[in-house]
């Protein structure tokens, strides 16, 4: 079986998700001008030798959630044999830490630098690029907000837990956002709500980051944009549904959801009953 390969791109940041049988043996092999992370999603590796700039070493075959960081310029050989595997690569952008963090920690760390480990669990990057694998079909707006959310959160995540500087900077507290700019972003969101919003132009209205943003958004709101942007097509499709004889696909279309279904799903989960048994439900009531 060939090499199935999945790819997704954000600002900074690269996502590859592959399937590859190794039952044969494989060499991988990593020299890039990124930072790399391969993270082990799954399927048994019974045999692993890697090497890190000449210096070999022979591992217990990983486990799912098992990552290997390569920091960028550093070069990476390894030797695999085993059954169908699962992993995912992530490489990130070195220019573009420097750039972000100072938005992301109040302050340039001057020093973007990664430690190289091998074959070390972490369960939040395991987990978060499994979601963002999810998310690669997705193709509504907030399907491809919270990719991009999720993708800066991993950049910090692997950042933050691999350089003690930039961990201590992250965990200054942020401040929420001024009057002005959350009635900017209530009244453009709501201006906006039937049409397809991004974090970035979110964050340009503001003169923001996406990251500042993310961080000052749920300080003023008490909410992510994805969670607030839910709530306010749901309610305005409650209000159509409630108050107009428009076709359900019509009212989905209006409100921002991807079609008929796409809202019946959000409706349910947030509501706990499909649209048109909610409008069913006010035409009984109002009898």
């Amino acid at each position: 079986m060939p090499r199935l390969t999945e790819k997704a791109c954000w600002r900074g940041v690269e996502l590859l998700v592959s399937s590859e049988d190794i039952s044969a043996g494989t060499e991988w092999a990593i020299h890039e001008d990124r930072h790399a992370v391969i993270v082990h999603l799954g399927g048994a590796i019974h045999q692993l030798e890697s090497e890190f700039e000449g210096c070999g070493a022979v591992l217990d075959p990983p486990m799912a959630g098992e990552v290997w960081l390569i920091p960028a310029g550093t070069r990476y050989a390894s030797r695999a044999r085993g059954t169908l595997v699962r992993y995912a690569e992530l490489y990130l952008d070195r220019e573009y830490l420097p750039k972000y963090l100072p938005d992301a920690f109040g302050q340039r760390s001057g020093d973007e630098s990664l430690t190289p480990r091998a074959g070390y669990f972490d369960d939040f990057l395991y987990h978060a690029v499994r979601r963002l694998e999810s998310l690669l079909p997705q193709t509504d707006d907030l399907s491809q907000m919270m990719s991009q959310s999720l993708s800066q959160s991993l950049c910090l995540h692997i950042f933050g837990a691999h350089n003690e500087r930039a961990a201590q900077l992250s965990n200054q507290r942020s401040s929420g956002l001024t009057g002005q700019e959350a009635k900017l972003l209530r009244e453009y969101i709501a201006a906006h709500l039937g049409e397809r919003l991004t974090l970035d132009a979110l964050a340009r209205l503001v003169q923001m980051s996406t990251h500042n943003l993310l961080r000052s958004f749920r300080k003023s709101f008490g909410a992510t944009p994805v969670q607030y942007i839910i709530a306010q097509r749901l309610r305005r499709a409650r209000w159509l549904l409630a108050n107009t004889n428009k076709d359900i696909t019509t009212i989905s279309l209006e409100t921002g959801f991807a079609s008929h279904s796409h809202l019946t799903t959000a409706f349910k989960m947030h509501m706990g009953l499909t649209p048109s048994a909610f409008r069913q439900s006010r035409f009984t009531s109002h009898r």
